[in-house]
């Protein structure tokens, strides 16, 4: 049996990583109220843990009176993070950029992390209103055309329990009521390679991927998302033809450094 110290240490452990997670490029100053708000602790907890981080030099005070900040100690854990994913970011990041200016709307690179989407790298689309979407944030496996292209290579029995799972939590009372997708459909975009996806992430937003693979190995997505008052049909079907060539290009490159 578990005891009570071990429990709380294992839950002080979490509201520590938890207050890291809390700042991305948007909010990247916060208040030690903001951050206790972010982990639901209390302030003086919250003051605690920032002298935890303070000490390993990944967190200092801001300019503003009461704000932290991330220290850039913390590159150097996102440039091994970033060399532990191997080759396919360095070969995607010019096809991202170009995906994005040839669309204006966001290009993203997608990978799967057990049961969840990660969205890797970006270029961000020139409009005003464009996807927020930040690099590390996790997505649901089954919402949204990159992360169901990484759904539809999941093997075959991980694949099944997260069907499984999804299935039961939408037949409970609490549940989203949204249908998971199917064997079936998801077959076909594993076939195809590619597919789309409307409004099932955010309110008003498209976004179509393609599978980038190694060595006929699915490793990645690559997409593109915008709102659909920009993208009538005759975009969409541009927009799918180019990230459908970006992605088989990334993929080439991958093979030629086997």
């Amino acid at each position: 049996m578990v005891s009570a110290e071990r429990r709380s240490g294992a839950e002080s452990s979490r509201k520590v990583l938890g207050l890291l997670l809390a700042f991305d490029e948007r909010r990247h100053t916060l208040t030690a109220v903001e951050l206790a708000r972010e982990i639901d602790a209390p302030l003086s907890s919250v003051y605690r843990y920032l002298s935890v981080l303070r000490a390993s030099g990944l967190v200092e005070e801001a300019e503003a009176a009461g704000s932290y900040r991330l220290t850039f100690r913390v590159i150097g854990m996102a440039r091994a993070a970033r060399a532990a994913w191997g080759s396919v970011e360095h070969l995607a990041r010019p096809v991202l950029d170009r995906l994005a200016e040839r669309t204006g709307e966001t290009a993203l690179l997608v990978k799967r992390t057990g049961t969840a989407a990660v969205c890797v790298d970006r270029a961000e689309s020139p409009h005003p209103v464009r996807l927020q979407f930040d690099p590390g944030q996790p997505m649901a496996l089954h919402r949204g055309s990159a992360a169901r292209v990484l759904l539809s290579g999941m093997p075959a029995r991980e694949r099944a329990d997260y069907l499984a799972r999804l299935s039961e939590e939408a037949a409970l009372p609490s549940g989203t009521g949204l249908r998971p997708p199917t064997e079936g459909e998801l077959a076909l975009v594993a076939e195809q390679g590619w597919t789309q996806s409307f409004e099932e992430v955010d309110q008003g937003i498209w976004g179509v991927a393609a599978a980038v693979s190694e060595q006929g190995r699915l490793v990645a997505a690559i997409g593109v998302a915008g709102p659909l008052f920009r993208l009538e049909q005759g975009q969409r079907e541009r927009v799918s033809s180019l990230v459908r060539e970006g992605a088989a290009e990334v993929s080439a490159g991958l093979d030629r450094l086997r």
